[in-house]
């Protein structure tokens, strides 16, 4: 079995494998039960919904999205594929207001869908933008008639502390990170997140929508590296695989094994960029794409020493896109 397809020792690890691969092997057939692997397990699907990144993850009976893509209707259908009508979603984190990150979240909010949400935390920075101004309205109108509790991304926990630390049913640990404050871009405004497995040792993850050299280097040089720490196993691409979000001291502070970038097959941006990809090849380090694997899970059992898999829908790692080029912009 190649790297390109498990990262993982144990029985069990090799047991959830094959149960997965035989689940998600067929891009049309439904998403696996999660309730088949119960906790500590966690289970991470970085889901296709083209140019944006929306991510879901599952830990004992802990729901958390991070974002929703740009497509309500896309993500309305993922929400019913993944069996989430009629549950609770514990924490919904949108790591910028961009409409590509948080437009596909109004679908939580469709009735018919009788989801409930418990947190929701993003920057709340001013924007005109019209569907943002209708997600907002949708999260002020739960809040009223339905406990919804609505933070800042720059004061997470709600008491000036800059890394909020929430431990999820099955024993992971989730570090929500207060986003670099002085920056006219919303790239850059992206807030971090650090998932943690119930196995410390077995799987982590980080995510930091699209953030930028400015941003990725104030997460180093303001803590963050000690506190939770940046090293992690898979790293989710910030900014679609721009070769000014994935960068040499990034990847320095992160250490991934692998990286994992979301995206639209055809796109106008050149992502994922050449010298990203020349990046990762000098490195060493593998990666997954949405646009060409289809949705891409992970899943650690959280039990000592079992390690992650990494499953795809088609395709292998390290594939190549049509949209890929080489970027002309500043600071690449």
């Amino acid at each position: 079995m190649s790297r390109a397809l498990i990262t993982a020792i144990g029985a069990a690890a090799l047991a959830a494998f094959a149960y997965l691969t035989s689940t998600i092997s067929n891009p049309n057939a439904p998403a696996p039960d999660v309730e088949d692997l119960p906790a500590p397990a966690t289970i991470v699907r970085l889901l296709d919904v083209g140019q944006g990144d929306a991510t879901y993850i599952r830990n004992g009976d802990s729901r958390v999205i991070i974002d929703g893509g740009p497509n309500v209707p896309r993500f309305g259908r993922l929400l019913d594929s993944l069996g989430l009508n009629n549950t609770t979603i514990d924490i919904v984190i949108i790591s910028h207001a961009h409409y590509d990150h948080y437009n596909g979240l109004r679908a939580l909010f469709d009735s018919r869908r009788n989801i409930k949400i418990r947190y929701i935390f993003e920057n709340k920075d001013p924007a005109p933008a019209i569907t943002l101004g209708i997600l907002r309205d949708s999260i002020i109108s739960r809040m009223r008639r339905d406990s919804l509790i609505y933070r800042s991304t720059d004061d997470p926990c709600g008491n000036g502390s800059a890394v909020c630390t929430v431990t999820l049913k099955g024993g992971s640990k989730l570090h929500i990170m207060k986003p670099l404050k002085s920056d006219r871009s919303q790239n850059n405004r992206s807030v971090a997140v650090k998932l943690v497995g119930a196995d410390s040792a077995s799987f982590s993850m980080w995510f930091s929508g699209d953030a930028e050299k400015n941003a990725t280097s104030y997460y180093s040089r303001t803590g963050y590296a000690f506190k939770p720490g940046m090293k992690v196993d898979i790293l989710k691409a910030n900014h679609h695989g721009s070769c000014n979000g994935i960068t040499t001291q990034f990847l320095r502070a992160t250490r991934p094994k692998e990286i994992i970038v979301s995206l639209a097959d055809s796109n106008d941006y050149g992502h994922i960029h050449d010298q990203t990809k020349s990046l990762l090849e000098h490195n060493d380090i593998p990666w997954y794409r949405t646009d060409q694997n289809g949705t891409i899970t992970i899943m650690s059992p959280g039990t000592a020493q079992s390690g992650y898999t990494v499953s795809v829908s088609r395709g292998t790692e390290n594939m190549n896109g049509r949209s890929d080029r080489k970027a002309n912009q500043r600071g690449c």
